[in-house]
């Protein structure tokens, strides 16, 4: 699909009323009859903007670059497109309303819909039941029938682009899609998609038709089930390669949703279903007993309302429908004049390029001629040096584990083993490790090498992706630093472009400034540890990397097999660190070299702890596994209701630990007999903080919980706004937690009464860190903020420019942190 002709690449507009943002010096203030009253977003054709119609309905108002109207045919094109996109009708579909292709700058409208995207439904609340999934396949399936007839093909459908609404999901951004059968349209040779949701076909330039659609759908509905996309995540290149020659990730998948969407992602679009026979399947299982007087009609019944999903997912659904439904009497609302901000879940930074849940959902945006990318030659100035990209490799290598770490060798390609280095060898140590941030986001591979690899990959290099890579540099996220004081001292921003030691001349910094950043191969993720003179990262490009505290020369990396979400415990000379390849991994501190590993049911993201010569460890699998941390040989299991993403705590012989069940546990640290269960309202990703024999834990239901650690009974809750996966942290009698509210508070630890709150005005992810007066956090903004524990207002703001989901650690002079852009900061304190 030419994106010039259609408005690919704007992000999602749906569900963003409630945050949209406001209007600055260079805006229009009314495209066509529409009146524009805030900002929903940006992409590479355009910005999208809130609009109120004359009778003050709520309107997003797509305008194009005006620069991509230099092609003399790009309006001809527009406006057929946008001619067939206003014929899609259906109850499932977010519908065009108006357009003007020959405006100055072209521009389309859709109707503004008030609801959550699944994508951040799924971080927030984690999969949906299989009963959940079912009945949104069904209205999918609707949607895309709806699509279809008109003479469309979406060709971009995924996670950001299905919104649930209190009427039901809604297909948006299908007004981008191109005209089925206009072969004039595609000329140019672009394949524009989200390579964890495009076809085999579309990947290697072939023809995509409806039943890419379907493929599409199938990952959609396997993300909804299992929280992952079926082919993994990574670099969009490694991820195109998988879902070309591998086959789809559907161990975790119901069994009774597994065969019917293995069959949506054959690579043979000829032996896929069509759309109408699913839902023609899907309609069957939600409704036993259909209706012949309405057809297809009792899918729409049925998903009216809230009923078929979870409840928690149906009350933040009901949420955002309450906020967005100001803007149909005409009351949109805009930062600083409505509750519903402030309410709402999510902020609008997100509509950045940088989108929520993964890089590999970044749109292709680069026009190409012929199958030909653009050369080299346009890239030059901008080069990344920090990643050699190979294709044909899995973007999270799928190796087995070395025994020795890899040593640092950014120019090399990666390779299916390890190799021998010349490590420093610093002392071993037997501290504590830091807490985990759950989540991460996958990382943008290097420009030059882009270009390098599409070249020799065959259907591949038809993939236009100089404008995805160009575009990730030029963002200016919001500091976010107002915490209602007018005492932020913002310091510092990082464009993220230069990946190598940058030490201060001088050896010392001035708080708030960088000492020195070090790239890795993806985004960091868990919570960072320094301890000895290292600090140590794990990466989403599958490896822990071990770096010089002083110079961030890296001294070793060990390669798992898929990514490490976790950050590592160190005791007794060795690291014992978790990874998405379902291995435990201790290894040795001074070189790298793997000692033991220990194989689980599931991802490894769970942080683990040592105490007593045991390392304890959850699993995606729904399991807390003790091993010993000698031999790595199992010594108990104990199995919880759902993942285990927190991180275990162990005090007075019991072992703390959240799962997404929603329950709180604590185990016998010798036995792993259960001795009580903390049951909340919501998710439990957040790891516990134990004090004066308390626990203390937040819930996805947006409470942070202190509960009895010997008896299990509730101390008391301090309520946020918003889900909190944010791990706390205790100190002088005072509990740090961040919330998805944009806030980082401080709560009195004996009564639960809020001390301070510090507004980030973006999702606190990270776990904060408390050394000697001040609190130190990050934010879904790319800022790493000190905050003061008395007062708690801002000693300094440190922008990293990409979002930040790790958690920080502090030494005596320096804050190390790490963000989705790939790379470790270190600022001094």
């Amino acid at each position: 699909m030419d994106e010039k002709a259609s408005g690919g690449g704007l992000p999602s507009e749906g569900g963003r009323g409630p945050m949209a943002q406001a209007l600055e010096s260079g805006d229009p203030r009314q495209v066509g009859p529409y009146r524009i009253v805030g900002r929903l977003g940006a992409g590479g054709m355009g910005r999208v903007y809130l609009g109120l119609s004359p009778g003050g309905r709520a309107i997003a108002v797509k305008t194009i670059r005006p620069e991509l109207t230099h092609d003399p045919q790009f309006r001809q094109r527009f406006a057929r497109e946008a001619a067939a996109a206003r014929a899609v009708s259906g109850a499932f579909t977010a519908a065009v309303v108006d357009a003007d292709p020959y405006g100055d700058p072209p521009w389309l409208a859709t109707v503004h819909v008030a609801g959550i995207s699944l994508d951040d439904t799924i971080a927030r609340h984690g999969p949906l039941p299989e009963s959940s999934v079912l009945a949104l396949g069904a209205g999918l399936s609707e949607a895309l029938q709806a699509i279809h007839t008109a003479g469309l093909v979406h060709r971009d459908l995924k996670p950001s682009n299905v919104l649930l609404a209190p009427d039901g999901p809604k297909v948006i951004d299908f007004g981008i899609a191109i005209a089925a059968g206009s072969s004039s349209l595609t000329r140019s040779g672009a394949v524009i998609g989200t390579p964890a949701y495009m076809s085999p076909e579309q990947l290697t330039g072939g023809r995509a038709g409806t039943a890419a659609d379907v493929f599409a759908l199938g990952g959609v509905l396997v993300f909804a089930a299992t929280g992952e996309a079926a082919f993994g995540s990574g670099p969009s290149l490694g991820v195109g390669y998988r879902v070309v020659h591998d086959e789809p990730g559907l161990s975790a998948v119901p069994m009774g949703l597994r065969t019917l969407l293995g069959r949506c992602l054959d690579k043979d679009p000829d032996r896929r279903p069509t759309v109408a026979e699913l839902l023609a399947e899907f309609a069957a299982r939600i409704l036993p007993a259909p209706d012949a007087r309405y057809g297809t009609d009792t899918v729409t019944l049925a998903l009216h309302g809230d009923a078929w999903l979870p409840a928690s997912v149906a009350s933040s659904v009901r949420r955002a429908g309450e906020a967005g439904g100001a803007g149909a009497a005409g009351g949109v609302p805009v930062p600083g004049v409505s509750d519903a901000q402030e309410a709402y879940e999510e902020e609008a930074y997100e509509e950045e390029t940088y989108e929520e849940e993964t890089y590999e959902e970044e749109t292709y945006e680069e026009e190409t001629y012929e199958g030909e990318a653009y050369e080299g030659e346009a890239y030059e100035e901008a080069v990344d040096p920090r990643v050699s990209i190979d294709p044909r490799v899995p973007a999270e290598p799928r190796v087995q584990p070395g025994r020795l770490g890899q040593p640092w060798a950014p120019e090399q390609p990666q390779r299916s083993g390890p190799s021998r280095s010349e490590p420093s060898r610093p002392e071993p140590s037997r501290s504590e490790p830091s807490r985990p941030v759950p989540g991460a986001v996958g990382a943008p591979p290097t420009r030059r090498r882009v270009l390098a690899a599409l070249a020799g990959v065959g259907g591949v290099a038809a993939v236009g992706v100089g404008t995805y890579l160009l575009g990730r540099g030029d963002q200016d996220p919001d500091d976010g630093s107002d915490n209602g004081s007018g005492n932020s001292n913002d310091t510092g921003n990082d464009t993220g472009n230069d990946n190598d030691t940058l030490k201060d001349p001088d050896g010392v910094s001035a708080p708030g400034k960088l000492r020195w950043k070090r790239g890795t191969g993806g985004p960091v993720a868990p919570a960072l540890l320094a301890t000895n003179g290292l600090v140590y990262a794990g990466s989403k490009d599958g490896s822990m990397y071990a770096l010089d505290a002083e110079t961030g020369k890296p001294r070793w990396q060990f390669s798992t097999g898929n990514g490490v979400y976790t950050c590592p415990a160190v005791a007794g000379g060795l690291a014992y660190f978790g990874s998405a390849d379902y291995h435990l991994y201790a290894v040795d501190v001074r070189t790298g070299e793997q000692r033991w590993q220990f194989s689980a049911g599931g991802e490894v993201n769970s942080s683990p702890v040592v105490a007593g010569g045991v390392v304890y460890a959850g699993s995606d699998d729904g399991r807390l596994y003790a091993v010993d941390a000698g031999s790595g040989d199992r010594k108990w299991t104990f199995a919880a209701g759902g993942r285990i993403r927190s991180s275990p705590v162990v005090a007075w012989n019991k072992v703390y630990v959240g799962s997404e069940d929603a329950r709180l546990y604590a185990v016998d640290a010798a036995t792993g007999e259960r001795a009580w269960a903390f049951e909340t309202d919501g998710d439990v990703k957040s790891s516990p903080a134990v004090a004066d024999r308390v626990v203390y834990v937040g819930g996805y239901d947006g409470n942070l919980y202190a509960v009895d650690c010997d008896t299990g009974e509730l101390r008391w809750t301090f309520a946020t706004r918003g889900g909190v996966g944010s791990s706390p942290t205790v100190s002088g009698g005072v509990v740090y937690v961040g919330s998805d509210d944009g806030n980082l508070y401080a709560v009195d630890a004996v009564t639960g009464k809020q001390k301070w709150k510090f507004t980030v005005g973006a999702i606190v992810y990270s776990s904060p860190t408390v050394l000697g007066d001040d609190v130190y956090v990050g934010s879904k903004n790319g800022n790493l903020y000190a905050v003061r524990t008395d007062t708690g207002k801002s000693r300094w703001t440190y922008r990293t420019g990409a979002d930040i989901r790790s958690s920080p650690t502090a030494t005596d002079a320096t804050v190390y942190v790490g963000n989705d852009s790939g790379t470790v900061f270190a600022v001094s304190r």
